[in-house]
């Protein structure tokens, strides 16, 4: 029998080929992943805080993704409330559209793992 994380991980090769939602390449999944995590939290990082969002990615190939992710209507900036000059990283309606997908993908992942 499956975990539900394997039946999850499974689900999810399959959901990133279905229409709809731009497919990513690994590292903007894994920035969009990470920006959610602050969105979850309420709170949209700069474009700045983004650079340094990972160790693991350099911050210039940080900026070309988050790039990719703006062109592919993922994430959009919005101008900060008391500063116009700092721009925040805010998801779009195609991005809550993705997580949405996910989400049902874990809760169906979990519910048919028989755990």
């Amino acid at each position: 029998m499956k975990s539900a994380y394997m039946r999850f991980l499974s689900l999810a090769r399959m959901a990133a080929t279905l229409p709809g939602v731009p497919a990513l390449d690994p590292v903007e999944e894994r920035l969009l992943n990470q920006f959610a995590s602050f969105w979850g939290n309420d709170y949209a990082p700069t474009v700045l805080e983004a650079l340094d969002i990972d160790e693991g990615i350099s911050r210039r190939t940080v900026q070309r993704r988050i790039d990719g992710l703006r062109s592919k209507g993922m994430i959009r900036y919005e101008s900060d409330p008391r500063d116009q000059r700092i721009k925040r990283i805010a998801p779009t309606d195609l991005a809550e559209k993705y997580f949405s997908r996910y989400d049902q993908l874990l809760r169906s992942a979990a519910r048919n793992s028989g755990s």
